[in-house]
């Protein structure tokens, strides 16, 4: 293993796939360095950075620009896109379908075989990209406050709060199981509920309250500011979390 600090430029030309994970605010700093385009060429550029399209990235590094014939000193950029998840090895890690016939087969099993690493590849349209980065990358954070909530809720009933969190981690983690081997939703929770049983009490005060509104609102915004950041680099200024008009 070769470690390069402070010169990407080095360290590009000594690697055959690159990955691009800087923040979204540091891409065109970090692209429209002096020889990083040039050390690109002839190599994959593999982007886990949220919200930047295959097409901006490529733009950045002059792609449209490359001899179309040559294809060995071609710049091919995937875009893809891990989650939090990926530190315990189970992201869903979207890997978008690539457009051009020409893209190499091998590089396209190579990102499949690095991504395996850290969970579960999903091939995706382009066109699927935005939501997708809400779907899977936003997800984690809302199940935190939902996991959250009910811990606080056991503990305020009587529960120590070690306890509580073991036996809810369990619980979804075993619900999520469930759900992977073919049980529908609906089908769970009514698994789990009987007449004037307490499940369907607590039900029934998650439907009173809108749950199914927020979680569902909460999720569409997610997906409204991955949109917005997907003009970045386009020659746009966007502020993403501007408020909007519900």
């Amino acid at each position: 293993m070769r470690i390069s600090r402070n010169n990407n430029v080095a360290a590009i030309q000594n690697a055959d796939i690159i990955v691009l994970g800087v923040d979204p605010s540091q891409v065109e700093a970090t692209l429209k360095q002096d020889g990083i385009a040039a050390s690109l060429k002839g190599k994959l550029l593999i982007s886990i950075v949220a919200g930047w399209s295959r097409s901006a990235l490529e733009a950045l590094i002059g792609v449209d620009n490359q001899e179309s014939k040559d294809r060995g000193n071609r710049t091919w950029v995937l875009r893809t896109l891990p989650n939090v998840a990926a530190l315990v090895s189970q992201s869903p890690t979207a890997i978008e379908h690539h457009p051009s016939p020409d893209f190499p087969t091998h590089y396209s099993d190579l990102a499949t075989a690095i991504f395996t690493r850290i969970g579960k590849p999903l091939p995706i349209p382009p066109s699927l990209m935005p939501a997708t980065t809400a779907v899977s990358g936003s997800t984690p954070a809302f199940w935190a406050i939902i996991v959250d909530s009910l811990i606080d809720a056991a503990v305020a009933v009587g529960l120590p709060r070690k306890i509580a969190q073991e036996q809810i981690y369990q619980s979804m983690k075993g619900s999520a199981e469930m759900l992977q081997s073919g049980i529908q939703p609906g089908e769970l929770r009514d698994m789990g509920t009987s007449p004037e049983g307490c499940t369907i009490a607590g039900v029934m005060v998650l439907e009173e309250g809108g749950v199914r509104g927020v979680v569902g609102r909460a999720l569409r915004e997610s997906v409204t500011v991955a949109r917005a950041m997907g003009r970045v680099g386009e020659g746009e200024e966007v502020h993403v979390n501007d408020t909007r008009k519900i």
